[in-house]
């Protein structure tokens, strides 16, 4: 959305806002005072569908001058080191460490922070020599990564085989009790350890991290790829030009049946947020000079023609209970077969247009744009009236058995990402094994990505990212709080109440 002048005004006065925070709003309202119209040549067709708040663009800007999401290649760092910031190859722990932290701080995304970290157990493990010692020094790590990147879309990979370096970094994260960084074990049945994974399974009920993703999977869809920010696969080396989202309750609003809503409205605000994305990535890759300029296109960390871009979605579930509606049916999305079909519908749709669609300079993905399942946010108050991605309204979930099976299925369309997340009672914690075959069985019917947590614990996952409860609570009462993480939780929580998902005690 277009920002206001006033808005300029309303930041630097803020009394809840951080000098950083304060910093990054402002220039993020700068690059929305701009028309798109005369900077990306957006048509009047494209901009009613903004204004009406059918497509989301998640307040990008409308200058875009760095890619939303940057994927590196840190092994780069490891054998050639970084000319740009005079870091020569890393000879041990101590210098590993020092130079990704100097390198961090120069990884743009849309954040200004990093989204991607690197493959922390795969680079760290070479130089671990003591234990003891190391394990000290990879702690200071992480405290330092959270405190310098307050902003838990900072993503890092560990996995899937297991190393002395990811037993210490597990290790670690449970101790520390940190949001940042989030985290993902890139689990393999055939190449996890079953030891290593049920050390992962502890951490994530514990601290909410690391969650699971299904690398056989993803490796086949995907290719060579990481999982970043909240829990997004993108091409290593690469990664994502851009990221906007079609709010699907709102676009099902006044329609009369499914048949219009998927022969008229749905194809033409899906093909002009394709049009519109096209108009953002021309200008980021041919007006921009990123590509150009950056040392890390210059070093080979990226390659721009690693990167693609995601067709986000949000409000599923509130569209499906719309046309149950209009067909007469006291049903609810989670629960209901009619509603499966139709969302399945409406996803196939979406699909097919964006699948037919050519997607400039986006040849690592065969010149396509990824369906992503799009966690939400609290932008406007259409946002409360679209559940984050495909997702089950919270308070219609089934028993856990049924709401798997009813999610993965919906899986399958999103390439560049989705996920789902299951709160469980503490005494799962006696119960490991039972939560790794629950994560087992979700990717055996083709899930990407599974989440848990303890529902008492202070640190848990909104919906892709983490927070701390307690913080979430001070934001909420205009209190300055270190992570704009926390701030989005406070949000997303008062619309999704994503705090207050059933609980699963004794339902397997």
């Amino acid at each position: 959305m277009k920002s206001k002048a006033t808005d300029i005004l309303d930041i630097a006065t803020s009394k809840s806002l951080t000098y950083q925070q304060k910093l990054f709003n402002l220039a993020n309202t700068a690059e929305r005072l701009l028309d798109p119209r005369e900077v990306l040549d957006y048509d009047e067709i494209e901009m009613m569908y903004i204004e009406k708040e059918m497509i989301c663009d998640l307040n990008e800007g409308y200058v875009p001058y760095r890619p939303r999401y940057i994927v590196p290649d840190y092994s780069v760092l490891l054998s050639k080191g970084c000319d740009f910031l005079d870091l020569k190859p890393p000879t041990d722990l101590d210098e590993l460490l020092d130079h990704l932290l100097i390198l961090y701080r120069h990884i743009p995304s849309i954040t200004s922070f990093p989204v991607f970290i690197g493959d922390l157990d795969r680079l760290i493990d070479p130089f671990v020599t003591h234990e003891e010692k190391d394990y000290k020094k990879i702690k200071r790590f992480l405290n330092h990564v959270d405190k310098s990147i307050p902003d838990s879309f900072c993503h890092a990979n560990i996995g899937p085989e297991r190393t002395k370096a990811g037993d210490l970094i597990l290790k670690a994260v449970i101790e520390l009790e940190n949001p940042t960084p989030n985290m993902t074990i890139r689990y393999d049945k055939d190449k996890t350890p079953k030891n290593f994974a049920l050390k992962a399974v502890e951490a994530c009920l514990k601290v909410s991290k690391p969650s699971f993703s299904n690398d056989a999977k993803y490796c086949r869809d995907m290719g060579e790829h990481r999982i970043v920010s909240c829990y997004n696969a993108l091409p290593h080396g690469g990664g994502a030009y851009t990221l906007p989202r079609l709010r699907l309750g709102t676009i099902a609003k006044g329609v009369q049946s499914l048949e219009e809503l998927l022969k008229d409205r749905l194809p033409k605000v899906t093909k002009a947020m394709a049009t519109m994305m096209d108009k953002r990535i021309k200008f980021l890759v041919e007006e921009s000079n990123f590509f150009q300029t950056s040392f890390l296109v210059r070093e080979g960390y990226i390659q721009r023609e690693n990167f693609s871009a995601m067709f986000g979605i949000v409000g599923l579930a509130d569209a499906v209970n719309q046309l149950l509606k209009l067909e007469g049916r006291q049903e609810r999305f989670g629960t209901s077969k009619r509603g499966d079909e139709i969302g399945h519908s409406i996803l196939k749709r979406i699909q097919e247009v964006a699948n037919n669609h050519e997607a400039p300079y986006c040849e690592r993905t065969n010149n396509r744009y990824l369906l992503h399942a799009q966690v939400g946010a609290n932008l406007s108050e259409e946002d409360t009236c679209n559940t984050p991605a495909h997702r089950v309204t919270v308070g219609d979930e089934p028993i856990l058995p049924l709401h798997i099976k009813q999610a993965i299925p919906f899986h399958e369309y999103f390439i560049s990402g989705t996920g789902d997340l299951f709160a469980f009672d503490e005494t799962y914690l006696d119960k490991p094994e039972a939560v790794l075959d629950i994560i087992e069985g979700a990717f055996s019917l083709g899930g990407r990505y599974i989440t848990t947590y303890l529902h008492n614990t202070d640190l848990i996952r909104v919906t892709g990212y983490l927070v701390k409860k307690s913080e979430v609570k001070k934001a909420a009462a205009g209190e300055a709080v270190l992570r704009d993480t926390d701030i989005l939780g406070y949000g997303t929580n008062s619309i999704a109440h994503v705090f207050e998902r059933r609980l699963r005690k004794d339902e397997i």
